[in-house]
C-alpha cells in the first residue's frame, strides 16, 4: 500500500442553496467531463422537473459554473431556448432551479469536488432499479413483472427459476412488448426446460427479435429447432463465439444480441429448404 495520502482535500468554504436561472450557468470542461450535447438533449426530452435533483455550482469571479449536474443544467437550457419541445408546465418548472453553490474554490478544488461527488454517488443497479420501478408502479416494470410471474421467474436469482440480466429483459419489453417476452420465454422453456441458462437475457432477446420480425413462425417448431442445437449452455456459448467472431474481436451487449438473432435464425433455417428466413449481417 502506498504511503501517500491520495484523498481529495477541499478547504472549508461557504456553501449556499440558491434559486438560479439555468441560462446563467457556465461550463468549464477542465474541472469535469466534457459536455455531451446528445446526452443532454435526451435528458431534456424526458425531463421530470421533480427528479432534477440539486446541481452543484462553483461561484467564480465571473459567474456560476457547473461542477456536477452539467447535463441536467444544459437540458434545462435547451428547453428554455425552445430547442426541445416539452409541455408548458415543464418549461415553467425549469426557469428557476435550486442549486448547491460553493464559493471560494480554486480550479483544483472544483475538480476534487467533482471527483468526490461522483465517487460517492453510485448508480442504481439493474435489480434495484427493477425493484424500485415496480414499487413506483411504472408500467414497464409492472408489465415485465406480470410476464415473469406468469412463468414463475424471479429477478436476480441464480436458480433454475431465476432471471439474470434484467436490463436485457426490460429491453425486450420496451422494443417488442410484453406479449413477445411471454412467447419468447415459453419457446425457451419448451426447448430447454427450466435451467439457469434457459433464461439468459441475450438468448431470450434473440428469440424475441426473430419472432417479432417473423410473426408467422410456428412457435412450437422453433422451440424444437432450438432444442436440436444442444442444451442452453451450449447455445449461450455459440452466441458468444459468433459475437466475438471466434475470439478475434471484442463484443458488447449489442453485439451479443445481434449474434443471438443470427443464432436463432440459423437454428430455424437448419435443414430447411422452404420457409427460410433472412440471416442478419451482424458485422455491418
Amino acid at each position: 500500500m502506498s504511503g501517500k495520502d491520495y484523498s481529495y482535500d477541499i478547504p472549508d468554504h461557504p456553501i449556499e442553496y440558491k434559486k438560479v436561472d439555468p441560462r446563467t450557468i457556465k461550463f468549464d470542461p477542465r474541472a469535469q467531463r466534457n459536455l455531451n450535447k446528445a446526452r443532454a438533449r435526451a435528458i431534456a426530452e424526458k425531463l421530470v422537473p421533480t427528479a432534477l435533483g440539486t446541481p452543484i455550482l462553483s461561484e467564480r469571479g465571473d459567474g456560476l459554473y457547473a461542477v456536477d449536474g452539467m447535463h441536467r443544467i444544459y437540458a434545462c437550457q435547451l428547453i428554455l431556448a425552445g430547442e426541445v419541445s416539452v409541455a408548458k408546465g415543464i418549461r415553467e418548472a425549469v426557469r428557476i432551479i435550486t442549486c448547491e453553490v460553493h464559493s471560494g474554490l480554486s480550479m483544483a478544488n472544483e475538480a476534487s469536488l467533482f471527483i468526490i461527488k461522483n465517487k460517492e454517488s453510485s448508480k442504481v443497479g439493474p435489480n434495484d432499479e427493477f425493484r424500485i420501478g415496480l414499487l413506483a408502479g411504472h408500467p414497464l416494470f409492472q408489465d415485465t413483472n406480470d410476464v415473469l410471474e406468469k412463468h414463475q421467474l424471479k429477478v436476480g436469482s441464480s436458480s433454475a427459476s431465476g432471471v439474470r440480466g434484467i436490463k436485457g429483459i426490460l429491453s425486450i419489453v420496451m422494443d417488442h412488448g410484453p406479449e413477445t417476452l411471454d412467447q419468447s420465454l415459453t419457446i425457451a422453456e419448451d426447448a430447454w426446460g427450466r435451467t439457469p441458462d434457459t433464461w439468459y437475457a441475450v438468448t431470450i432477446g434473440g428469440i424475441a427479435t426473430v419472432i417479432s420480425k417473423h410473426p408467422d413462425l410456428n412457435r412450437v417448431e422453433l422451440a424444437d429447432k432450438l432444442k436440436r442445437q444442444g442444451d442452453p449452455t451450449a447455445f449461450k456459448a455459440k452466441i458468444q463465439t459468433i459475437a466475438t467472431n471466434n475470439n478475434t474481436r471484442a463484443d458488447g451487449t449489442k453485439g451479443r444480441l445481434k449474434a443471438a438473432h443470427l443464432a436463432v435464425a440459423s437454428a430455424w433455417n437448419a435443414h430447411r429448404r422452404v420457409n427460410r428466413i433472412p440471416l442478419p449481417n451482424i458485422f455491418e
